[in-house]
């Protein structure tokens, strides 16, 4: 019952890496997630804080705030902060190496949430939770390294544009167990499944792209 949700991130990042990682840059891949493995400390702490500051209110919208304040907040942007710690932005990279270090470091700052989700709810599982959840985990692995970085070379009106983007995204996310709540769990769903749709639209070209191949 609980496989997904704590395997289901490390799957699709093993996946992921097969299907888009050059084998050369193994080493770095492994480097970067292991790195994230150690994000996941205050990722974890600073989503429990905010948890208790913003109470859940059940079988109301505003139920969202709390999902949003518990999950789905930290776990976006406390991995972006930490990889400030281990690597400076805008380093000269092969083509698309930056992008995928930084999904590589998220896969690893998140891949124990899973793992403590399902501790937390071990007895009384939740749908959104089990199947949801992992879902959303896979989209913020995703889209959330190309928007920190695009935050980070923005300023003015378009660093606000892409903040607001990421705040309203997070809170329409974060709208889903309310959704099973109410008994609109296809709606959930599809909310789960668009934004990982939009998250690997918005950032496959990058993750995608290779060092162009020298002819002898």
């Amino acid at each position: 019952m609980y496989f997904f949700l704590m395997f289901g991130l490390p799957v699709a990042f093993l996946l992921l890496v097969l299907r888009e990682y050059p084998v050369n840059e193994n080493p770095t891949t492994r480097k970067a997630f292991l790195r994230g493995l150690t994000a996941f400390i205050p990722t974890w702490f600073a989503a429990r804080l905010l948890g208790l500051i913003v109470p859940a209110v059940y079988g109301s919208f505003l139920l969202a705030f709390h999902e949003w304040a518990d999950r789905l907040l930290p776990y976006a942007v406390i991995p972006a902060l930490a990889y400030l710690v281990f690597y400076k932005p805008g380093e000269r990279l092969p083509p698309g190496a930056a992008p995928r270090r930084f999904t590589a470091f998220y896969a690893g700052a998140l891949t124990p949430v899973g793992i403590c989700e399902a501790a937390r709810l071990w007895g009384s599982p939740e749908p959104y939770a089990l199947f949801v959840l992992p879902i959303l985990l896979g989209a913020i692995c995703i889209i959330m390294p190309k928007a920190a970085a695009l935050a980070h070379m923005s300023y003015g009106i378009e660093l606000a544009a892409i903040v607001c983007a990421v705040v309203c995204g997070g809170l329409a996310a974060s709208l889903c167990p309310f959704l099973f709540q109410v008994r609109l769990w296809p709606l959930a769903l599809l909310v789960a499944a668009a934004a990982c749709a939009f998250a690997w639209r918005f950032s496959f070209p990058e993750l995608g792209m290779k060092p162009p191949v020298v002819s002898e």
